[in-house]
Parts: C-alpha cells; structure tokens; sequence
C-alpha cells in the first residue's frame, strides 16, 4: 500500500465534455451527485441507496476510499459537464473500492435529462485511460445485470467477463467486469463484498 505518484488532475476532457475533480468544498458537485443516484430512473435501475444528505455521501466514500495497491484517502470522482457556456452538469464518474482484497471499481451515473446521448460512456472512458496509464491500477466494474443500459456502458468500455463475488447486502452472487488481462475475481474462490466497505454496511455507514 502506498501514495500515488501523482495527483490525480483537477481536470479531464473529452471532445463533448469537461470533467473536474469532486471538492466537498462545490455545494453544486454534491447537488449533481445526490440527484444522479435520487431520482426514479436510477432507483429503478440501481435500487434506492437511502443516500439523501451530504453527510450520508461523504460517509460512503469515507468507506469506501482507495486502499489497495494505492491508498488514497479522499474522493476519487469527476463531475461531467457539458462544453458550454456556462458549463452544463450531466452527471459523473466515480472510483471506489470495497475492500483491499477487490480491484476499484468504476461507476457512472447521469442526470435523467441527459441520459440516451452517450456521456456515460465518453465520461469513464477518459477516467479510465487516466487511472490505467498514470496510476497503472486494475479497475473492474459491477453494473447491475439487469440494467442493460448500464451493462453495455461497460461492454462498450471494454469490461468483459470477471467471475463473481457474493454480495453481502443482497446475498447473492454478483457478476464482476474486468479489464482484459486482469485475473478473474474468483479465480482463488469467491470473496464476499459489501458496497458499503470493507466489514461495513448500510447501516454502519448511513444508519437506519
């Protein structure tokens, strides 16, 4: 376990997007992560994570910080905006890992308005060339099966087939999405994997 190297960029760009470093100290990075994970659509696709208030979020990505093989104590997340003036939020891209035994994982989400146009993609894709070539760092990813749009966000990606993991808040085996090249998941058994961190859930992070 150690530092990176280098910081992560306060920015990243694609040809239709701006992508900035989450800050606690953006009311408006919150505003764009809070409504991206409470609205019908991802509720429907992602489940209700019960995340309403900033300090519910900040507990989340407290558990769920990067500590394997690079330790980085704070948010690991963009927030994508349109190229305009002045810059529109779509939504964002995010990287978290849920215990030191499991590769980060990398999510997307986008603001309802805004989704069917491809931005998940063009966002996680820039994330993830800068995470692979400048930290070197194994990512998967853990779309919900049955959210096809997201699913193919992570075909389009790259992702294929990384085995499985029991997810220990729905008790249930959870199909895994790695890089090609990367060792499957379960290749030395099944690991049991909370979202909410390592040895943590729901409860413990944003309470009853």
């Amino acid at each position: 376990m150690s530092a990176p190297k280098t910081p992560p960029p306060r920015y990243l760009s694609t040809e239709r997007l701006a992508l900035e470093l989450f800050s606690r100290a953006n009311p408006k990075h919150y505003e764009v992560m809070l409504g991206c994970i409470n609205n019908e659509i991802s509720h429907a696709s992602m489940s209700d994570y019960g995340i309403r208030t900033t300090q519910q979020f900040d507990r989340l990505n407290e558990a769920t910080f990067l500590t394997y093989p690079v330790a980085f104590p704070q948010e690991l997340s963009y927030i994508a905006s349109l190229k305009e003036s002045p810059p529109t939020p779509v939504g964002a891209v995010t990287l978290a890992q849920r215990s030191r035994q499991f590769p980060p994982d990398i999510g997307w989400a986008i603001l309802p308005e805004f989704m069917g146009n491809g931005y998940a993609t063009e966002a996680a894709k820039e994330f993830l060339r800068w995470v692979t070539e400048d930290w070197r760092l194994e990512i998967c990813t853990w779309p919900d099966e049955g959210n096809r749009k997201s699913v193919r966000v992570a075909e389009k990606l790259g992702f294929v087939d990384g085995g499985v993991v029991r997810s220990l808040d729905e008790d249930a085996l959870v199909k895994i999405w790695v890089l090609p090249g990367m060792k499957k998941v379960d290749a030395d058994g099944v690991m049991s994997v909370s979202l909410w961190g390592e040895g943590k859930s729901k409860e413990d992070v944003i309470g009853k």
